[in-house]
Formats: C-alpha cells, structure tokens, sequence
C-alpha cells in the first residue's frame, strides 16, 4: 500500500480525534482511539528488547516492545535526551510503543491533505498530510507503523 492509496486515505476521514507527536520537532498525528497508555521512560526494561527496540514495557499481562525513532522515522538505538514519554499503541493486533517529546490531543477540524509524489512510498508509514497552526503534520496509523517496523526487521533476517 502506498501513500497515494485512495482506500486507506478514505478510511482517514472518519477519524476526527488524534494524537499529536512531536519527534525531534516533527509532528506525527495517529488516531487517539489506539492510544493505549502514556507512560514514563523509566518504566521501559531495556533488557528485554524486540529488534529495533531500545526495551520494553509490561502492560497487560505482555511485553510491548518500545521504540525510539528520529523525526524522520529512523530507528535510534537508544532514547535521546529530548524524549519525555511513551506512548503505548494497539490496533487490537500490534501493540507497541513509540517514544516522544511531547504528545497532546489534536481535534480534526481541517481536511487532510494526500501525499504529493515525492513523498510517496511502499515503506513510508506516512498516509496523509495536515496543516497544523505551527506546521504540517504526517498522519499514520498504529497499522501502518507495525508494518514499517516489521519491513525492517524483516531486511535485518534477511540479510
């Protein structure tokens, strides 16, 4: 599925309630309704680890691999200064957790926007774009991440 993919730019439009990221000044919006938990750095065991992940943080009853990605969507190998919290996600078949510098709730009151060309890729997790008072926001949900996490790990077995 690629960022162009009218489908999942459709399924977008009913979700009105977001969580605002912001990751090393970028801002990521995923729908409020997978927000699972915020939760403090310092419970992430960093000796129980996913690839790609720098731990992980038991909730309900299981592991649920964290991972600390640049503003760009590349893997950290460990958290940076600038991260403050965790923010666990579920779809009901990935859970997981990404930390960040800040989280806020984000109303949609403005259209989303589809990738222009440039921006468009199999592996991105990206799906839309939103205009912010401050910015652009990327648009992804707690799926399409998944997927982007799983495609690295697959190259690393792989190679």
């Amino acid at each position: 599925m690629t960022g162009s993919d009218p489908t999942a730019f459709a399924e977008l439009e009913n979700i009105h309630f977001l969580s605002l990221l912001t990751v090393d000044g970028r801002k990521w919006l995923l729908p409020q309704s997978e927000t699972r938990l915020l939760g403090a750095l310092v419970d992430i065991d960093p000796d129980v680890r996913a690839p790609f992940s720098v731990g992980a943080v038991g909730f309900s009853d299981e592991w649920w691999p964290i991972y600390c990605l640049s503003g760009d969507m590349q893997f950290m190998p460990r958290l940076t200064a600038s991260r403050r919290i965790c923010l666990l996600l579920s779809n009901g078949a990935d859970n997981f957790g990404i930390v960040c510098d800040q989280i806020e709730s984000f109303n949609r009151r403005t259209p989303y926007h589809p990738l222009p060309a440039c921006m468009r890729s199999d592996r991105s997790p990206i799906q839309a774009l939103i205009a912010l008072e401050n910015g652009i926001g990327c648009v992804t949900t707690t799926e399409r991440l998944a997927a982007y996490i799983a495609g690295f790990v697959e190259e690393a077995e792989n190679a």
